[in-house]
Formats: structure tokens, C-alpha cells, sequence
């Protein structure tokens, strides 16, 4: 009996010791995908932000372009006041001449405290015909602005410049970025390229210098800096094209960890406990089968006294012959199942791809979604190969096998590994959700195209069609993007998209 309390004694260590090094290993592993997950995160977001401000700008440089290129709008104030009505990102529409006199403003205007504008250098730039946006400077109000100038043009020459101006720390910037979140306290700064800030949700920051611009190097990326008070926070930032300003999106690494100490002592815990139910139950097993050894001891202990009493074997090998019962029973129910499991498998096994049996249930799910007005569009893509038959007759089977597999693969990189199943033979669909008819048809001319190029010679056929806009049935959905495909493999290689 001594021996067994050693090896619960033992077991307990083990346990205890392997749940701390889970812990260990689990909270450095946690730490260090969590940060990276977010430093990622914050990047994309930085870069998707980026975008927009270029777009943003460019509308805004769009405008002030159309003012300067027409001038019934520069001379009549009334139509200037209506069309700078149009874009409310511009608080003032300028109209100078070629000596920087102001002849014309509309929109958010103060009486301007001067009347001259040409030792501004967004002037000097535009009259020398550039078109520029500045950098964040104190306007003549006492507001902190960002400009775009453009030069009139008229007779071949420059006649003067349209200033459109953007105040900071108005609603107009800030409508545009104030409305997103990232995590509780995550937001969006925006700088110039000087370092000073552009975009800021605390408005008093707007103008100052931002403590983390020195560290901002690249054209994008993600670390962890220090704010101005001084407290770490993950920054994922983005370069904005012909700016040279630059986007951050900035989450206090405090919310984070908060979150994450939750579930690493939670994790913790959980180790804890699962610990003490696994000793109890190596306790109790032990005392449970004690009884037996003890008396396989007490047998072995009598051969020294000259005591030979046998052991019944037969009960020993009825225990083991019943393990081994169980056993086959066991691996005989394994096997049927994995049989079972493999026969009902949605995977094709040849391509990857879904089967048929997984495409009519997505059909299934869709149906009910429709049924419940939880999806708001749907685009199918139904393909075949074109001389599929010709291919497996003159190269075999293994050539088609081939260009299937290359097909699948093709596919799932463009649309998505869920989105692709396989009918059987050479034909192929693919549903996506919510997706727009330009996006759809991009999507399938990018497969077209892809498989042109790389499928040894051979093309395929793609016929298209869309939910709601074709149909509110899923079954016609696939009839009318078959019909379509039928089109298709007239001239073959064409995508063709089904018109009622």
C-alpha cells in the first residue's frame, strides 16, 4: 500500500506541475498572439482609413477643380453659394485672381481680416499650376484649416486659383471618421506630414504634434508607443498616398489587458480544478483496484513461508478477455462510424472542393434565410470545363483529374474556399452572399481568366445569375445561372450573365 500512496503522490506533483507549465506556456503564447492579432488588426484598419481619406480629398480636389474650370460658376455668387452647397467637407469656397486679390467666397465666411492672399504658399503653388493640399495651419479666423488650391486656367494661361478650405476642428473632417470604433476606447488620429494632427476625436489635439510621428517610418506597420501621457497603446498606422500624411489607429493596450487577464486567470483556474478532479479520480481508481493487488500480494508473500496457494486464473482471464471483447466491440463501432462519417463527408476528395450533398444543404440554409429576410442577396457561378470529354479521351483520366484539381484551386483563391462546390464530372458552382453584380461578374471573369492561363490549354464556361435580381428562388436561381452557362458554352471561355 505504500507504494500506491507514492504514485498518487507522484501523480499529484505531475498534474500540479504540468498545469503550471500550461499556464506558463498559454499566458506567453496568449500575450504574444494577442498583441500580434491586434497590431495586425489596427494596421489593416489604418490602411482601410488611409483609402478613405484619399477619396474623401479627392472629392473635395474634384470640386474645387470643377469651380476652376467653370467660370459662369466663379462669376455668379448665387450658383457658387448653391454648389458649394453640394460638398459639406469644403467650409469655404476662395476665388482668387493671379495677383492673390480675393474677388469671391461662399460658404461658412467670416469678414475676412485681409483681402490678399498671395504670400500664402498654396497660392504661389496653385498659380504656378499645381493643384495642392496643404498642410494643418492657423487660418486668418484663428482656426486650425487644411487647403486645397487649383489653378484657373483660361486662354492657355493661369487667370488666378480656387482655394477650397477645411476646418479641423469643425464636424465636416471629424463626420467622417467620429463614427468608428475600435474595441471601448480605440480611435482614429490622422497626421501631416510635419507630424501635426490633422484628425483627432479629442478636438483640443488637433494642431499639436503628435508624440509618436518620429517613430512612423515606413509606409505602414504596427507597434506598441507610448501616448502623451505616457501609458503603452497598440498603433497600427498607413501612409496616405501623394499626402505624405499619415493614418493611425490607436487602442490603449489597458482595455486589452484587462480582457486578456480574465481569460488567462479563468484558463488558469479552469487548470486548477481539472488538476484536482484528475487526482481524486486517480484516488479513487487506485483504491477501487487495491483490493485485487492486494490479494495477488498476499499470494506471492505466502511462497516464503512455503505456502503455495494458487491463484484463480480463470477470473484473471475472464477480466482480460473482456477487455479485449470490449476492445474489438469498440474498434468495430470506431471503424463503422469512421465509415459512416467518411461516406456522408462533404469534402470532394479528388478537388477539395464541396460536394453535392454539402451544395444542397447551403441551398437549404439560403432557402431559410430568404424565409426569414436575413439575406439580402445572393450571386451563383455555375462552370464546366470546355472540351472536358476530349481532354479525358485523349490524355486519360489522370490529365482531367488534373485540371480539376487546378480548376478547385483556382476557384477557392478567388471566391473562397467555402464558396466553391463541385457537382461532379467538370461541373462546378459558386454562391456567394451579399455581393454586388459588379463584384460577382468580376469575380467570375477573374476565374475565366486565371484558368485561361493556367488551366495547360484548356478554358472554362461560366454562366451567372442573381438573387433578388433575377429571381426569389433559389431552385430558379440555379436554373436561370445554368441557362446562362448553357449560352456560354456555345463560343465557349464566356462568362455570360442570365437577362430574362
Amino acid at each position: 500500500m505504500k507504494f500506491l500512496y507514492k504514485v498518487i503522490l507522484v501523480l499529484g506533483i505531475l498534474i500540479a506541475l504540468s498545469c503550471f507549465v500550461q499556464f506558463v506556456v498559454f499566458n506567453k503564447f496568449f500575450i504574444a498572439n494577442t498583441n500580434s492579432l491586434l497590431l495586425s488588426t489596427n494596421e489593416k484598419a489604418s490602411k482601410n482609413v488611409s483609402m478613405q481619406l484619399v477619396e474623401n480629398f479627392n472629392k473635395i480636389q474634384n470640386f474645387v477643380k470643377s469651380v476652376a474650370a467653370n467660370e459662369e460658376i466663379r462669376e455668379n455668387q448665387e450658383l457658387l453659394n448653391k454648389f458649394n452647397e453640394i460638398i459639406p467637407e469644403v467650409d469655404v469656397v476662395t476665388i482668387l485672381n493671379s495677383r492673390g486679390d480675393i474677388l469671391r467666397m461662399s460658404g461658412n465666411v467670416h469678414s475676412p481680416s485681409v483681402s490678399n492672399l498671395a504670400y500664402r504658399d498654396y497660392f504661389h503653388q496653385a498659380i504656378h499650376g499645381k493643384t495642392y493640399i496643404s498642410n494643418v495651419f492657423t487660418g486668418n479666423s484663428g482656426n486650425k484649416i487644411v487647403v486645397i488650391s487649383v489653378p484657373i486656367v483660361k486662354d492657355g494661361s493661369i487667370d488666378g486659383v480656387v482655394v477650397g478650405t477645411v476646418k479641423l476642428q469643425g464636424t465636416s473632417l471629424a463626420s467622417m471618421f467620429d463614427n468608428k470604433e475600435f474595441g471601448r476606447s480605440g480611435y482614429i488620429s490622422i497626421l501631416d506630414s510635419h507630424g501635426y494632427v490633422v484628425y483627432n476625436p479629442n478636438k483640443e489635439l488637433i494642431g499639436k504634434k503628435s508624440v509618436v510621428f518620429d517613430k512612423l517610418q515606413e509606409k505602414s506597420g504596427s507597434k506598441i508607443m507610448k501616448d502623451y501621457s505616457g501609458k503603452e497603446q497598440f498603433v497600427g498606422f498607413s501612409k496616405v498616398s501623394n499626402l505624405n500624411w499619415y493614418v493611425t489607429v490607436i487602442t490603449p493596450t489597458a482595455d486589452i489587458m484587462t480582457s486578456r487577464n480574465i481569460v488567462v486567470y479563468e484558463t488558469f483556474l479552469g487548470s486548477v480544478i481539472a488538476g484536482i478532479l484528475i487526482i481524486l479520480l486517480g484516488i479513487y481508481t487506485i483504491k477501487r483496484y487495491s483490493k485485487p493487488l492486494d490479494k495477488l500480494i498476499f499470494s506471492f508473500n505466502a511462497l516464503k513461508d512455503g505456502k503455495y496457494k494458487k491463484i484463480d486464473s480463470h477470473n484473471y482471464g475472464e477480466e482480460f478477455q473482456e477487455m479485449v471483447i470490449v476492445y474489438n466491440n469498440t474498434i468495430e463501432r470506431l471503424e463503422k462510424e469512421h465509415n459512416d462519417l467518411e461516406e456522408a463527408a462533404d469534402i470532394d476528395s479528388l478537388t477539395g472542393a464541396y460536394n453535392r450533398r454539402a451544395f444542397n444543404n447551403f441551398l437549404s440554409v439560403l432557402k431559410q434565410e430568404i424565409s426569414n429576410c436575413s439575406l439580402e442577396s445572393a450571386g451563383v457561378l455555375l462552370l464546366d470545363i470546355d472540351h472536358f470529354k476530349e481532354l479525358n479521351d485523349t490524355s486519360g483520366h489522370l490529365a482531367g483529374d488534373n485540371v480539376l484539381k487546378k480548376l478547385a484551386q483556382i476557384m477557392k483563391s478567388i471566391a473562397g474556399d467555402r464558396s466553391v462546390f463541385r457537382f461532379g464530372g467538370d461541373e462546378f458552382a459558386v454562391v456567394i452572399r451579399n455581393v454586388s453584380d459588379e463584384r460577382l461578374l468580376s469575380i467570375a471573369e477573374a476565374i475565366r481568366l486565371k484558368c485561361e492561363k493556367a488551366l495547360d490549354g484548356y478554358t472554362v464556361s461560366i454562366g451567372a445569375a442573381k438573387y433578388p435580381k433575377d429571381t426569389y428562388s433559389i431552385d430558379k436561381l440555379i436554373d436561370f445561372a445554368d441557362k446562362a452557362l448553357y449560352i456560354s458554352k456555345k463560343s465557349r471561355n464566356k462568362v455570360t450573365i442570365f437577362v430574362k
